[in-house]
């Protein structure tokens, strides 16, 4: 009597290093799910089963192993649910041979395997093993070697003022790789320059271009998508009026190389124009060669009297700037911590605010005469301007004359400052003694074992839908009017991937109203975004139960 063949649990890991393409039907994560697929049912004949969950890591780095999925993938692993990982290329697991290791120990500690279906290794073996980090070695050498050659090549080309590709901007053609101008948009480039230099500032000018009519460079795609057209932003303007490219020159990293291509713009009009840049740009600022200038630096302390000192983390290449409490004295209590972009700008409002407002003023102004009174309420309506719109640099120097103090607490930010310098009071008599308060409320949300604190919005604030999220959702409520007009064949007829797609898009038409509501109106937290919710391996039926697993409040 033959041996029953012991039934080994498969399970498919599939990972892409960017979100490009992954919106599509038919996507790299599908392709490399199908291949494994595959595989596994040419294997049936020794016991291999394929598990229906999915281990997607789309928009990952195989650089690291903080990666949703590939946590849960180990995570079951451990826990027994899996025999056999199961990969279309070993990179799609790893690219780091560190963490190779790592992963192999996991497997087995768990008495599990690793196959990858389109190279004939196994980590069953030691010599299979000691093969895999031959072989992941080569690969990471291999991929050093050539990004260093690359960069060279890249170098030495635009030492000599060749234009190396890349998006060719306004003003320019590319005919057999190289830059050409073309006359109309020229002229349009020469015109935005010359309109700089007698505006009072870069939004200025893009909204007097976007009256006038004034877009961007528009270009063709493959695929015959129009790309570009639009109204140019401040970001798109800045780049335009500092590219060394409009003055017959190529930039590489710092440095600048005569091009092989004609100047759209003379060296007269440029400089001028780099120069006006230069001044207006603060030395706090992201495009200042100092390090950001910390507005509340010395004027921003916790309800403890702790200083909240400026900090930052990385996330995905991104800077993302906070206060938080120095934990030196008190480590027992959990720190405070602010996004440092809004508690700045609220705070700039708030001083603002009080500035413009009549009655404030009207306590200081008792005993001065009517023509005194004028100039300080117009002076007080300038500073109200500075302060919401000037350079960091400047607004700190204004809030430092203002003895500016500040105390978070769970609840609320309050403020207190002495406006009489920064008015024109030259004289303690003139003083008085009124201090201007202000107050701005916190919502506080848990985080382990650190309060998160964000401003609360105002009715004032501007509401941002997220495109992104209300796109997923319309595509969520389409496949789900696909799915239920199938017919019983029409199912069994129709591609897994595809099936499981769609399966996937229809079961976030599920969702709370309370939750559509709030992405419909952009009124939704922060923390919810297309792709957390497109990476929910199960999202819950009970609407309590999907605010849980969402971390959203209660709508």
């Amino acid at each position: 009597m033959p041996k029953p063949v012991k039934k080994l649990r498969c399970a498919i890991y599939t990972r892409k290093s960017t979100d490009e393409g992954l919106d599509k039907d038919f996507n790299s994560l599908d392709a490399q799910r199908e291949a494994c697929a595959a595989y596994v049912m040419s294997q049936q004949h020794e016991g291999w089963i394929l598990l229906p969950e999915f281990y997607d890591d789309g928009g990952h780095s195989g650089g690291t192993l903080e990666r949703p999925a590939l946590r849960q993938l180990l995570s079951d692993v451990k826990a027994g649910r899996i025999d056999v990982v199961v990969v279309y290329k070993i990179d799609r697991l790893t690219r780091s041979l560190a963490d190779f290791a790592k992963i192999v120990d996991v497997l087995d500690e768990a008495e599990a395997s690793f196959v990858s279906v389109t190279q004939a290794f196994s980590t069953t073996t030691s010599m299979g093993r000691l093969t895999l980090n031959v072989l992941l070695s080569f690969a990471q050498f291999e991929r050093e070697v050539g990004a260093e050659r690359i960069r060279d090549k890249i170098a030495a080309s635009k030492a000599k003022g060749m234009w190396m590709g890349g998006g060719v901007p306004l003003g320019y053609g590319a005919i057999d790789r190289k830059l050409v101008i073309i006359p109309e948009e020229a002229a349009t480039v020469r015109e935005i320059m010359t309109r700089y230099l007698k505006a009072d500032s870069i939004k200025a000018l893009v909204e007097q271009l976007r009256q006038d009519g004034v877009v961007s460079k528009r270009r063709v795609s493959k695929q015959g998508n129009v790309i570009g057209g639009v109204p140019l932003k401040r970001g798109a303007l800045k780049w335009l009026l500092s590219n060394p490219l409009y003055g017959g020159e190529v930039r590489h990293k710092e440095k600048t190389y005569p091009g092989q291509h004609d100047a759209i713009v003379d060296r007269e009009l440029f400089d001028a124009v780099q120069a006006k840049l230069a001044d207006r740009t603060s030395p706090g600022s992201a495009a200042g060669k100092h390090t950001r200038v910390a507005l509340l630096a010395g004027m921003l302390h916790d309800d403890r009297g702790r200083p909240m000192s400026p900090t930052h983390t990385r996330n995905h290449g991104r800077r993302y700037t906070y206060y938080a409490s120095n934990m030196n004295d008190d480590a027992e209590v959990p720190a405070l911590r602010l996004p440092a972009g809004e508690i700045e700008q609220s705070i700039r409002r708030a001083v603002a605010s009080w500035l413009r407002g009549r009655r404030n003023l009207q306590e200081m102004l008792i005993s001065k005469s009517a023509n005194e009174k004028i100039a300080i309420a117009e002076r007080a309506s300038e500073l109200a301007t500075e302060v919401e719109s000037a350079p960091i640099s400047t607004v700190r120097e204004v809030f430092k004359t203002m003895s500016l103090h500040v105390v978070v607490n769970t609840d609320e930010i309050s403020g207190a400052f002495h406006p009489y310098m920064a008015l024109g009071f030259t004289h303690d008599s003139d003083r008085g003694q009124t201090e201007a308060r202000f107050e701005i409320q916190l919502d506080r949300q848990s985080y382990g074992h650190e309060p998160r604190l964000r401003l609360r919005p105002s009715e004032a604030d501007k509401i941002n839908r997220d495109n992104r999220l209300v796109e997923l959702l319309g595509r969520a409520f389409q496949a789900r009017e696909t799915l239920l007009a199938m017919t019983n064949d029409e199912t069994q007829a129709i591609k897994t991937t595809r099936l499981r797609h769609l399966q996937r898009l229809a079961r976030l038409s599920y969702l709370d109203p309370g939750i559509v509501r709030s992405v419909l109106t952009g009124t939704q937290p922060k923390s919810l975004s297309s792709r957390s919710l497109w990476r929910m391996a199960d999202l819950p039926i009970r609407w309590a139960s999907q605010h849980e697993a969402l971390q959203l409040p209660n709508f």
